[in-house]
């Protein structure tokens, strides 16, 4: 061929290392059958090297012309061998189970390799659509997708679901933050317990929401949806802030400084603009009247519950305080200090009223006297109303049954005796307007609610000339403004009509 002779290696096969830089799966030195990963086999040269080309040779040097492999057949031993693959070319397509990562192969535990030569072979996962790295998925034809034990539902609505399922408390939140248990409890103590309660219903309430409409519930439009969807619900526009408050301390954002939370209120407050004049619901004169009469008059006469109702609602109308501060009031000096003129009462100093600042905590409650010495009928019916002379004959005749330093206690039922609750309190307060309607012989009103006392005393104030400060210090308002926008009622509404009276005198001539 006009070329130095070749140096030729003649063996049976070619002898691999304990590590293989090809795509097969590393082997070691074997002399005993082998199983290959391919099903061929090759010819033996044992004579010398010559003119043939049915025999494999490993050649150092580049000779001129290609190499040729030819299959052959082999009979089949003892052992069980891959089968052999005849020459010519194969009636079907298949596709190699081998790996085509050009990093190599991989050792499976155990020496199995994962291919089944006697079975249907399979595309490897890169050539799968929508494989996922993450290791989630199962194989296709695996028996985990076989099928679900819930009918309709696949793996990632269940992987949403385990998301949106995990509610959180605001003290797991804050220990997330590396906070020690101790600073925790402090911090915790910034809201009242009946709060973080509301706060964490809303919370889990939100969740279940988003679980069912399957919303991200991190996103501000699933808080927006959820806000529109209470507003649908007739949900007042107060009650529409608590939740965003609520959202906003476990989604650790100022959700109420959104651009699109804001928009949303303005358009609500467009949608449902509040009435700037209110009217009361029950009228104060008729109620007081009612008061200075049987069945609350005179003590010796009056049964326990009707006076306790007489003294809720005095105290109630002269302090324009709220119910929760009514029920924290105690008979525990220096808490009750009664003067001849006057009764000056504090809250407890472990109450924590709705807005807990210096000014809404020092804040006393005085109660007034009301003609103390009268001189004729009159002024004897307007004494009935003293609030001093009915809270003296109030703790005599409590004095027996008394098992609380509260003010107000329990007049009936197993917990006479004891300190009455906010909700009992309310409802004193209510049926104490009942009572004064029914007792003047007037159909009672409906919808008459605790807190109207606050408004209804406050407006009263305001007609008789109280200033703006008195009447902010009394019910622990820091502006008036909170007063003219929310509780000031229209009082005055029976003398507007004089105007068109005047007109309507017209048809009298002159």
């Amino acid at each position: 061929m006009g070329r130095g002779q070749p140096e030729v290696h003649i063996s049976s096969a070619p002898q691999r290392g304990p590590e293989c830089g090809s795509r097969f799966s590393e082997q070691g030195k074997s002399s005993g059958i082998r199983m290959e990963s391919e099903p061929l086999s090759f010819s033996r040269a044992d004579c010398e090297m010559g003119p043939t080309s049915d025999r494999p040779i490993c050649v150092t040097k580049q000779q001129q012309g290609e190499g040729l492999l030819l299959f052959k057949q082999t009979r089949s031993g003892k052992r069980i061998r891959c089968p052999s693959t005849p020459v010519g070319f194969p009636p079907v397509l298949r596709f190699s189970p081998l790996s085509i990562d050009p990093s190599g192969s991989k050792e499976i535990a155990g020496g199995i390799h994962e291919s089944n030569p006697s079975g249907p072979l399979l595309a490897q996962k890169v050539m799968v659509c929508y494989h996922t790295e993450d290791g989630g998925g199962t194989p296709l034809g695996s028996s985990a997708s076989k099928g679900s034990p819930n009918p309709g539902t696949s793996s990632a609505s269940e992987h949403r679901a385990t998301q949106f399922d995990r509610v959180v408390t605001e003290e797991q939140i804050l220990k997330r933050k590396g906070l020690s248990d101790k600073l925790v409890t402090t911090l915790l103590g910034s809201r009242k317990d009946t709060t973080r309660a509301i706060y964490f219903k809303i919370w889990k309430r939100f969740n279940s929401w988003c679980l069912s409409k399957e919303f991200p519930p991190q996103e501000i439009f699933s808080v927006l949806e959820f806000l529109h969807e209470g507003m649908e619900l007739g949900l007042a526009a107060s009650t529409l802030k608590t939740q965003v408050a609520a959202l906003s301390v476990f989604l650790e954002r100022r959700l109420s400084q959104e651009q699109l939370i804001i928009r949303f209120f303005k358009a609500l407050a467009r949608a449902r603009p509040v009435p700037f004049k209110f009217f009361p619901k029950w009228d104060l004169s008729l109620v007081l009247r009612a008061l200075t009469k049987e069945p609350f008059e005179p003590p010796a006469t009056a049964t326990l519950r009707l006076w306790s109702l007489k003294l809720v609602l005095l105290v109630a109308i002269t302090s324009a305080r709220r119910v929760s501060e009514l029920q924290a009031l105690s008979i525990v000096e220096p808490f009750c200090c009664i003067f001849p003129d006057r009764v000056v009462l504090k809250t407890d100093p472990g109450f924590l009223p709705k807005v807990s600042t210096a000014f809404h905590r020092t804040q006393e409650i005085v109660l007034p006297t009301f003609c103390p010495s009268p001189a004729n009928a009159t002024e004897k019916s307007f004494h009935t109303l003293d609030v001093r002379r009915c809270l003296l004959h109030y703790l005599e005749i409590t004095s027996e049954f008394r098992k609380s330093n509260s003010l107000f206690i329990a007049f009936s039922g197993p917990r006479k005796g004891y300190s009455a609750s906010k909700n009992t309190i309310a409802r004193w307060l209510r049926m104490a307007i009942m009572e004064t309607y029914s007792a003047s012989g007037v159909e009672p009103p409906a919808g008459v609610v605790a807190h109207s006392t606050r408004a209804v005393a406050t407006s009263w104030a305001e007609r008789a000339g109280a200033s703006p400060n008195r009447i902010c210090k009394a019910a622990t308002w820091t502006s008036f403004t909170t007063f003219t926008r929310h509780y000031r009622l229209d009082l005055l509404s029976a003398s507007d009509q004089a105007f068109g009276r005047k007109v309507l005198q017209a048809v009298v001539p002159p």
